[in-house]
């Protein structure tokens, strides 16, 4: 049998970042899925060995034993004391871009094993100890993610929205985005999260829009001159927002409505950006399929 599953990317519509303490930094975010997914299957193998291959996107770029899905489903194998799996990731969420695929890859992954192994166990965990922000990608929707990424306060009603989402040549790495940040600090709101989630909760899409900010958009934007570059293209369209996603180097625009989003869309691919229209898709999106072929 074969368990197959969607996990979907994300964007932070806010990203309020604290000082370093213990290795890392705390967050407090509001982030929400988009309808750009990785593919990945599972199914058991005869001996003990976790198998992965990865297509699409970078399937090249990363060895099996750095990888966070191989991680987790290693994580998985000694925790409930499993058999091998073969693991087939699909790759469809660009790499450094923001987008949170590492992230989606290791919720898919556990998704999928879980199921394949009926289990009832949580394997929210071992998603918290693979990635900080793996915990909310195993349910997705609108949530606000806070501390490592581990505390996960899902919204009352996941958001409805079009997005533009303009992407770049280069990604930004993580690591080096968060140790730019410790020598430039932030100048944004310290209290855009709070405002963001509840301006989202009483359905003020404006006072939403105005709140969208990250902590991390001029670090990644000294790191990649691409971004910078996507930013001003994109306030140049005049949307009502427009922001960096995560550490970068992905960049996107809100509109109020889709209409708005298509045309800024087409404007921007006809200057050459590699813009794409994107919705926010709800909460458990990513339910596992069977195969028995």
């Amino acid at each position: 049998m074969k368990v197959k599953v969607k996990s979907y990317a994300k964007i932070n519509l806010t990203l309020n970042v604290g000082e370093k303490t213990g290795g890392f930094h705390p967050i407090d975010s509001l982030v929400t899925a988009i309808d750009i997914y990785d593919e990945i299957a599972v199914s058991r193998r005869k001996d003990d060995e976790i198998r992965l291959i990865m297509r699409g996107i970078g399937e090249t770029q990363i060895k099996q034993s750095e990888n966070t899905a191989y991680k987790a489903a290693l994580a998985f194998k000694e925790k409930f004391k499993t058999g091998g799996v073969n693991i087939e990731i699909n790759k469809k969420i660009p790499l450094a871009s923001g987008l949170g695929g590492s992230s989606a890859d290791v919720a898919g992954v556990l998704r999928a094993l879980k199921e394949l192994y009926d289990l009832d166990e949580s394997v929210k965990p071992i998603a918290d100890e693979v990635g900080s922000d793996c915990g909310y990608m195993l349910t997705g929707g609108t949530a606000r993610i806070s501390g490592r990424g581990e505390i996960v306060e899902p919204l009352t009603d996941d958001l409805d929205i079009c997005v533009v989402l303009v992407l770049s040549e280069e990604g930004v790495s993580t690591k080096e985005c968060y140790e730019k940040f410790d020598s430039v600090g932030s100048a944004t709101d310290a209290a855009a999260t709070a405002k963001a989630v509840a301006a989202a909760e009483s359905g003020d899409l404006p006072a939403l829009f105005k709140s969208v900010s990250n902590d991390l958009a001029m670090p990644a934007a000294m790191l990649n001159a691409e971004v910078g570059k996507n930013l001003a293209a994109l306030k140049d369209l005049s949307p009502s927002a427009c922001m960096v996603t995560g550490s970068g180097s992905a960049v996107f625009a809100l509109y109020e409505t889709p209409e708005l989003c298509r045309w800024a869309c087409d404007k921007l691919k006809k200057r050459g950006y590699n813009a794409i229209i994107v919705y926010t898709v709800p909460r458990y999106s990513n339910r596992c399929q069977f195969n028995t072929a």
